[in-house]
């Protein structure tokens, strides 16, 4: 009886333990978008952020989603100093989402009208949806998402968005058209990259280094609901890839050892899964063209190497045996695409350029980084998630289909 009058109070004491952890993990990951907040808050550069569509506009930007995940887990309402230190920049979002409201029918008609005659979206006029669909999904959208300072760039990163759903469902996913297209909107990422090493650890870095490089900061610039709304409406945010059992990967291994948020965990599921598709189709072109045998030679010594360490390692810890392509890094799949004559047989017909294959990784290798060490995701960041994953699993199905 002592023991169900205490379980209440032990409960209690452990969630209590749970939040502050959250809180303190949230506030040192966090902590460069915390800083930039205060300091524009505490000036008149605050009001200069909330109605420019400037650089500074990327720490908002940057906090928007993780925000948004707080709010729901109830940490604030949760008393703590933690929870009172991260009340200003609560407010700073909350202040800046306010600026966001559904549009009235007119208005939308209207601003339909404006977007087709503007330059801005030019790329997407052959592939968009027609004006009825588009307003089709504008009609469904639930959220807040069209800013009432940048009506205009607002509805046009909203368009734009739906518009890259239309061309990933319409057209081959490693056309030449599609891919030039992409490129206006996600940035330019053909050639090998330098990784600043900032840009893993703070959100802001990598907001701005995905800009750099050429995102259109308008196709994530809406309240957290908003922007899941849209991408849901365009076909960009689906359920999570299948067969995660294979390749030694499981989808309970090391649950109670993760750490982080959920938006994390949920890209770090949807990653683990996309990797082992990704391993499954290595396995099958390449034993198709070489035989069964082909890791021993289609794969670059060195690599072949560190795999049957890791292999070593694992199972010397008690771990299950996995076949040796288990053991590969998500850096070691293009090196093995592209390596000439595995290119020539087994991966050119799918991918049709290498340099294709080099963009679409390297747009998820931030990502990839950051959910393995279970840091905060931005909406950039899912942006890029859902479509690289999107198209290179199309082309996997594609060339699976008789």
């Amino acid at each position: 009886m002592a023991n169900e009058t205490l379980k209440p109070a032990l409960i209690a004491q452990e969630t209590e333990r749970r939040l502050t952890d959250i809180l303190e993990a949230f506030r040192r990951q966090t902590e460069p978008i915390a800083s930039a907040l205060q300091a524009i808050t505490n000036s008149t550069a605050m009001r200069q952020l909330i109605t420019d569509m400037d650089r500074k506009q990327e720490i908002i930007r940057a906090a928007l989603g993780p925000m948004e995940e707080l709010r729901r887990s109830g940490c604030f309402e949760f008393e703590s100093p933690l929870r009172r230190q991260m009340e200003q920049m609560r407010q700073a979002t909350v202040n800046y989402e306010a600026r966001f409201r559904l549009p009235e029918v007119s208005e939308a008609t209207r601003l339909i009208q404006e977007m087709q005659n503007s330059s801005a979206t030019t790329w997407l006029k052959s592939y968009q949806e027609s004006a009825a669909n588009l307003r089709q999904a504008i009609e469904a959208m639930k959220s807040p998402w069209l800013d009432t300072q940048n009506a205009l760039r607002s509805f046009s990163g909203f368009a734009e968005l739906q518009g890259i759903g239309q061309a990933l469902r319409s057209l081959p996913t490693f056309d030449d058209r599609l891919v030039s297209a992409l490129r206006q909107e996600l940035g330019d990422w053909r050639q090998a990259i330098k990784w600043p090493a900032g840009i893993f650890i703070d959100p802001i870095a990598r907001t701005a280094f995905y800009v750099e490089r050429g995102l259109n900061p308008h196709l994530t610039n809406f309240p957290a609901p908003a922007f899941h709304e849209s991408m849901s409406l365009a076909g960009l945010q689906e359920a999570s890839v299948s067969g995660v059992e294979e390749y030694g990967v499981s989808e309970t291994e090391n649950e109670d050892e993760r750490q982080g948020f959920a938006r994390t965990n949920a890209a770090h599921d949807r990653l683990q899964r996309f990797e082992t598709h990704v391993r499954r189709f290595i396995d099958r072109q390449m034993t198709a063209v070489f035989g069964t045998d082909w890791i021993k030679h289609q794969v670059p010594g060195d690599m072949l190497t560190a795999w049957r360490e890791k292999k070593k390692k694992a199972m010397e810890s008690g771990e299950k045996e996995w076949p040796l392509l288990a053991y590969a890094d998500f850096t070691d799949y293009v090196p093995i695409i592209t390596r000439k004559d595995n290119w020539e047989k087994a991966f050119k017909p799918i991918f049709r350029r290498s340099e294709f294959v080099r963009e679409s990784f390297q747009r998820l290798y931030p990502i990839r980084i950051c959910t393995m060490h279970a840091r905060i995701i931005t909406q950039d960041d899912e942006l890029y998630l859902h479509v690289e994953i999107k198209r290179i699993l199309r082309a996997i199905k594609s060339n699976d289909t008789p």
